[in-house]
């Protein structure tokens, strides 16, 4: 009985002692990609003038921002068309109840020397870089020019915002 349970016992430690026979192993690799794409995204606004006399216009420019968000490092640049009730290129509100139009401008600057078009690339908003996650704001002026004349009514235009990247 003694030789049986020796040869047991061996038989055990042999095959505990041996386990690069029972568990053996191999190695790879897992590869991992993505590809970053340049995208923007634009927002809409809304330019308020409130109560104006449209024989005295504006005494100063009324403004709005727009947000844009692009891919991290994308350049673009921006242009708003002439809107919807434009006569060439002069921008025009039109009365809700009557067909009666407003002229107004739209700048890139505060002082509005420049205005903010997109029918020539010179009026477009250039050099604007993504900012990823954070949108970037986009400062719209507007005003409208003294002398004009327009019945009371409420009036409205939509400018359609195109984004070049």
């Amino acid at each position: 009985m003694k030789k049986g349970l020796s040869a047991i016992a061996l038989t055990c430690c042999l095959m505990a002692g041996n386990t690069s026979a029972i568990a053996a192993t191999a190695n790879g690799v897992l590869t991992v990609q993505a590809t970053v794409v340049a995208a923007c995204a634009v927002g809409s606004g809304t330019l308020v003038f409130g109560t104006i006399d449209p024989a005295l216009g504006t005494s100063g420019p009324a403004n709005a921002n727009v947000n844009v968000t692009c891919t991290q490092g994308t350049p673009f640049s921006i242009g708003l068309s002439d809107g919807s009730n434009a006569s060439g290129t002069q921008r025009r509100m039109k009365g809700a109840s009557q067909s009666q139009f407003l002229s107004y401008e739209l700048h890139r600057d505060s002082a509005g020397l420049q205005r903010f078009g997109d029918s020539v690339t010179s009026q477009r908003l250039t050099g604007q870089t993504g900012l990823g996650a954070t949108a970037n704001t986009i400062a719209i002026y507007a005003s409208i020019a003294a002398g004009q004349s327009a019945p009371a009514d409420t009036y409205s235009d939509t400018v359609p915002i195109t984004v070049y990247y």
